[in-house]
């Protein structure tokens, strides 16, 4: 059972890898995605998120914003 998921783990990070180098915005969106997954990990109903104007997530949330160009 190890060995299954030892080898389910690398083939796993292999897939990861491939589609983080693609591109920078490959990256960016990977990234992204970690970071809400990371949030939403440690967000309950009674916690208040206060974001620094010069936070990676801000940024990431201005930017896709809807009606920006």
């Amino acid at each position: 059972m190890q060995k299954i998921r030892g080898e389910a783990d690398a083939t796993a990070t292999e897939i990861y890898a491939k589609a983080y180098n693609q591109s920078p915005e490959a990256r960016e969106l990977y990234n992204f995605l970690r970071t809400m997954d990371t949030y939403r990990k440690i967000a309950t109903n009674d916690i208040t998120v206060v974001l620094s104007t010069e936070s990676e997530v801000f940024r990431l949330l201005k930017e896709s914003s809807p009606g920006k160009k």
